[in-house]
C-alpha cells in the first residue's frame, strides 16, 4: 500500500517532534521549491538522496491506437528523478561504488601489513 502525502506529514511530525500543521507547511514548501527550480529549467541535487531535473522530449510521430493512423505529437516537458548511489545501495542492499572502492583499498593495505 503506497504512503500518502498525509502519511509523510504524520511521520515527519512524529520524528521531528513538531505539530502536524508545522510539518505540513514544511513538506509543502519543499515540494513547491522543487517544482519552482525544475520549472525554471534547473536541476536540484540533494547529496545523499538524489537529483530532480527537467526533461524535455522532442516532437515525434505517434500512432492512434484505435485507428492505427500516424499523428504528430508535440514536444513536452517533464521531471525526472535519479537516485543517489547511497539510496540505491540502501534499497538494493548493495554497497555504493565509492564505499566499495574504499573497502578494496583498505583490504590491500591490511594485506600489506600482514605480510610484514
Amino acid at each position: 500500500m503506497p504512503i500518502t502525502k498525509n502519511d509523510l506529514i504524520n511521520e515527519t511530525a512524529i520524528s521531528c517532534g513538531v505539530t502536524k500543521d508545522y510539518a505540513r507547511v514544511a513538506i509543502e514548501q519543499f515540494f513547491d521549491v522543487v517544482k519552482d527550480i525544475v520549472k525554471a529549467g534547473d536541476s536540484l541535487e540533494i547529496r545523499g538522496f538524489g537529483t530532480f531535473s527537467p526533461k524535455t522530449c522532442s516532437p515525434r510521430l505517434g500512432r492512434n491506437i484505435k485507428t492505427g493512423e500516424l499523428m504528430p505529437l508535440a514536444a513536452c516537458k517533464s521531471m525526472s528523478f535519479k537516485f543517489s548511489s547511497e539510496i540505491k545501495a540502501a534499497v538494493t542492499g548493495s554497497m555504493p561504488k565509492q564505499a566499495a572502492a574504499k573497502k578494496r583499498v583498505l583490504v590491500r593495505e591490511l594485506e600489506g601489513i600482514g605480510s610484514l
